[in-house]
């Protein structure tokens, strides 16, 4: 297992770094990223919208196809998930494109937002045109919305911050999104090496367990080799791989240093709660992985996890200057 986990990490570190130097050079930033981050959503939403299967099919004792056909059940539509969850993704590219009116007044991060009221839309407009009438079960329809919007909201909404990320520009930015590029680069190494120094240090070290509960291999050992392991991953990015893109602060030593420390803790700790609240949902649906098909990893939930979540922690402290220029 560990063998297959090497092997997989060492393919998507070099598939990233691959279409992030492509992405660099490339004539529009962002744009040879894309993909990534749209293959990341939909998988995502569909590995969600199995947890959703998975949970109905134990709770009402019945297979996986006999409660996708229950529409008591209350499992979203895949079509409507993976439409809205599209439209959210791709509304977070509008500054990307050349006709994008800067300091518009959504803003950039309003296009998720309005990516996610358009699939609410959708989605209200999918019950009302699909409604069985009053005989169905009291709170089908509402228990259906809400997961309906969590999954858009998960899988498009986060995923849109991490296109966000790489398209930061303007202003002390610079406009070529060079800052972009580091933030979106330093957000992904922290949180994946708080992952890996947590397993590390968990492996060689843990002793009191972090969750018994929710997931029983986190320790306080690993998580605080996590920690270390994202301080240092953070400050390598926020110095030597900040000068080889050319991104240049006038920051002090200690106010870079205090704001490298706090990225790390805060960003590492918002990717702790998203593989936390991943495992919530696999412990709810009574599986240990989102999938089976990553040998080591499981689905693209369990290796994206920590990083959906971190990434509109991450942007608002790049936003509010705690690291940057």
């Amino acid at each position: 297992m560990l063998r297959w986990r090497l092997i997989l990490a060492a393919i998507a570190i070099t598939l990233v770094l691959g279409l992030a130097w492509l992405d660099h050079f490339g004539p529009r930033p962002g744009m040879v990223m894309l993909p990534l981050a749209v293959v990341g959503a939909w998988m995502c939403a569909g590995e969600l919208l199995g947890l959703y299967e998975k949970a109905a099919a134990k709770r009402k004792e019945m297979s996986i196809a006999e409660a996708k056909r229950d529409r008591t059940s209350s499992i979203p539509s895949r079509p409507l998930v993976y439409t809205a969850t599209m439209f959210t993704v791709f509304a977070a590219t509008a500054p990307m494109t050349l006709f994008y009116p800067d300091g518009g007044v959504s803003g950039r991060t309003g296009w998720i937002a309005w990516g996610i009221i358009g699939g609410l839309l959708l989605a209200l407009m999918y019950e009302m045109r699909t409604y069985d009438g009053p005989d169905q079960p009291p709170g089908t329809i509402a228990t259906r919305l809400a997961r309906t919007m969590f999954a858009i909201a998960y899988a498009g909404g986060l995923m849109g911050f991490v296109v966000q990320l790489r398209i930061i520009s303007g202003g002390v930015w610079h406009d070529d999104c060079r800052w972009g590029m580091l933030a979106l680069l330093t957000t992904i190494a922290t949180v994946k090496l708080n992952d890996t120094g947590a397993y590390v240090a968990g492996h060689a070290f843990g002793r009191h367990r972090m969750t018994p509960k929710l997931s029983p291999g986190k320790t306080w050992e690993g998580t605080m080799g996590g920690y270390l392991a994202s301080i240092g991953g953070t400050m390598f990015f926020l110095g030597p791989v900040a000068n080889w893109l050319g991104c240049d602060h006038e920051q002090t030593f200690a106010a870079w240093f205090t704001g490298a420390l706090i990225y790390a803790v805060v960003v590492g700790t918002a990717g702790i709660l998203g593989d936390l609240a991943i495992s919530l949902l696999k412990r709810d649906a009574g599986v240990k992985d989102s999938s089976t098909w990553m040998p080591g990893f499981g689905g693209f939930l369990d290796l994206l996890d920590s990083l959906m979540l971190a990434a509109p922690v991450s942007y608002a402290l790049w936003m509010g200057h705690v690291v940057g220029p």
